[in-house]
This record gives C-alpha cells, sequence and structure tokens, in this order.
C-alpha cells in the first residue's frame, strides 16, 4: 500500500464495513506507522482487497476508529486491524494467500500469534484460517465499540509450518536420484490419463513437464507422440539422464516454484511432483501454470484425496505430500482461466492417484 491508494482504501472499507466507519486518518497512521503491514491487491486500476495489520500488544486491540500514536516498544502479537475483499475477489483463494502474508510478517517480527476482532458474522472465515475465539472478561467493553457479535480471536504461529520433510524435497531426489529411475521403470501405467490430455491441448502443442524426473517413461511417451518437451527438476542429476536419452528436447535444472520461461505452452503437466509442494507453494503454482499457458493449453497434474499432509517414505528418508481440499483446487483453478475438464479422486485404474485435468480458457 502506498499513500496514493488510501482513498480507494477508504471507498472499500465505507462499502464492505459501513457498520464500522473509520476516519481516513486511521488508515493513514497505519500506513505511516508500519509500512510493511499494509497491503492492495488490484486489477488494473480497481481495488479488489486491502489489508491493514501491525505489531501490538496481546489482549489490548485498539478500539474502533482510535488512534495508535506509535507503535509498541514490545509488541506480543501481530494484530489484523482490517482485511476487506471486494465481491470480485471472493473464492479466488485471495482471502487465505493474505492471511499467509501476514502470517510470514508476523513470524518475521518474531511474534508467537496472529489476533484480531472479528465482526459482522466473520468467526467462522476467520476458523477456516486457523484462529479460535478468545474469552476476555476485561475486554467485553471495549469489544463492544466493535458491535454486540464481536470476538478477539488468535492463531497461535509456533505450531504453524509444514512438516520438517517439506524441506528436503529436492536434495532426497538428488541423493537417490539412480534408485528413483530405476524404481520408476519404463511402463506407463498412466497412459489412459495421458491420452486424455493430449485429447485436451492443441494438436502437435509444446508440452513443459515440471518435476521431468528422468524423463522415463512419461516425457518418452511425449516425445514419441510428436510433441517437444521441456522438462524442469529440481534434480541436476536427473536433468542428465533425459539430456543423455533426449538430447533434442530442453532440460532445466531448477525449482519449478521459482521457473519464468518468457513463452508459453499447450500442454503442462506436474505429473506425482506437485503434490510434494507445501499448501502455500501449491496455491502460487497456479500463477506460474497461468502465466506459462497459451490460449486452451491443457493442464495436468495430481493431488491428495483432500486437504491435509502424507508422510510417506523413499529410500528409509521421510517423504512429504501436501494436499489442498477439492473446492480450493477448483476455485484456484478458475481464478487463475482454467476450467476442469475431467477429476478423478483415487482413480484405481491408475494406482490410486487423484489426477486433475483442466483447460485453459481460449482468447
Amino acid at each position: 500500500m502506498t499513500a496514493a491508494d488510501l482513498a480507494a482504501v477508504s471507498d472499500l472499507a465505507a462499502a464492505i464495513h459501513p457498520d464500522y466507519p473509520e476516519d481516513d486518518a486511521v488508515f493513514a497512521e497505519r500506513l505511516r506507522l508500519y509500512p510493511a503491514g499494509c497491503h492492495v491487491l488490484a486489477r488494473g486500476p480497481v481495488l479488489e482487497a486491502y489489508a491493514v495489520s501491525h505489531p501490538w500488544i496481546d489482549r489490548q486491540p485498539p478500539s474502533l476508529n482510535d488512534l495508535l500514536g506509535a507503535m509498541p516498544g514490545r509488541p506480543s502479537t501481530y494484530y489484523i486491524h482490517d482485511l476487506a475483499l471486494a465481491p470480485a475477489a471472493r473464492g479466488s483463494g485471495a482471502g487465505r494467500a493474505i492471511v499467509a502474508q501476514l502470517a510470514a510478517q508476523a513470524r518475521s517480527e518474531a511474534l508467537p500469534t496472529l489476533s484480531l476482532v472479528a465482526v459482522h458474522g466473520s468467526e467462522r472465515f476467520w476458523q477456516r484460517q486457523g484462529f479460535a475465539a478468545l474469552a476476555v472478561p476485561e475486554l467485553e467493553a471495549k469489544l463492544h465499540s466493535y458491535g454486540n457479535d464481536a470476538r478477539l480471536m488468535v492463531r497461535r504461529l509456533d505450531a504453524d509450518g509444514p512438516h520438517p520433510s517439506s524441506k528436503n524435497i529436492q536434495a532426497l531426489y538428488e541423493r537417490h536420484a539412480t534408485a528413483f529411475d530405476s524404481d520408476r521403470g519404463r511402463r506407463l501405467v498412466e497412459r489412459a490419463w495421458f491420452e486424455r490430455f493430449r485429447q485436451v491441448m492443441p494438436k502437435g502443442a509444446d508440452v513443459l513437464d515440471l518435476g521431468c524426473g528422468s524423463g522415463e517413461p512419461i516425457a518418452r511417451y511425449l516425445i514419441e507422440a510428436k510433441h517437444r518437451v521441456t522438462g524442469v527438476d529440481s534434480s541436476p542429476t536427473l536433468i542428465g539422464l533425459c539430456r543423455s536419452r533426449f538430447p533434442d528436447e530442453t532440460w532445466i535444472a531448477a525449482d519449478m516454484r521459482a521457473i519464468s520461461l518468457a513463452r508459453r505452452f499447450g500442454g503442462i503437466v506436474a505429473w506425482n511432483s506437485f503434490f510434494h509442494l507445501t499448501p502455500d507453494d501449491q496455491r502460487a503454482m497456479f500463477a506460474i501454470f497461468r502465466d506459462h499457458a497459451e490460449h486452451a493449453a491443457a493442464l495436468m497434474f495430481t493431488s491428495g484425496p483432500r486437504a491435509g499432509e502424507a508422510i510417506g517414505s523413499y529410500q528409509g528418508e521421510a517423504l512429504y505430500h501436501a494436499s489442498l481440499d477439492t473446492a480450493e483446487y477448483e476455485t484456484l483453478l478458475a481464478a487463475h482461466g482454467f476450467s476442469l475438464v475431467q477429476h478423478v479422486v483415487e482413480d484405481q485404474d491408475c494406482g490410486g492417484l487423484t489426477v486433475w485435468l483442466a483447460r485453459m480458457s481460449a482468447g
């Protein structure tokens, strides 16, 4: 957020929170005192969301429409003063993404909790973000300044974060690259899904294979079907195997979460690789899918059957998997321009994998 955004922020606040009016000076002061906690989400010139937040004192929420004067010298919580979403941004995953960003800011300040006052029936939204209502009798009078249904809510951050094995994926596959190539084998048990993938994407389209492994058997199938393949994998050893087997294709040793190839593809696949990412990294990948997809491109990836983490094992080491829930994947696809073609949970004809196949909107 910058000072130039303040008028639009005030307008959106008045539209979203008409029963909780705050002076323009309140937003201006929060921005001046703690700009790192003030953010906007805009689509072109249109403001779709804003967040105002800052370090504060635990169990001492400011009263509605009060100026702070200064940031506390010894803060003990990270306070979310306001988060507002215009109707166009609701259901897009923006709210969850904004809360994740604020949680990251709180961690950077070494603060143990996020806290806020939930108003106007928003308690259920905040519960879905990991917050719980906290009963503090001495705060009742202050909370009533926000309305009779106001609730102080807190989310602890010390229990947040993915399983530690989520940080070990790249190193694990590099350590065991040769064993993985052997164990993966050459049989394409996923053939039916890749035939559907080819039917959805434009004929003869170039394919971006994210988490391509050793190129066997998926890249081989696509190459033999006359598609040019660009493969990305974080393991240099696996990429080396791809280059030795298919020297005419493009192979890139890189983290899929950070790629920006400045070109688009008619097909994008993240088969048995996407589900190794943390939930927040999975959410962020949809922008990468969109930015590399041609009009009418096919997108196919595998996930878990339900939201949560699952820790498997490979070569005696913990192997991380995670998934969002079905509704959130559907929302993320739609928000990034993809329409769902087919989704099967634990497909027994494909080793029990949960598969998503979508198409980028044409035109």
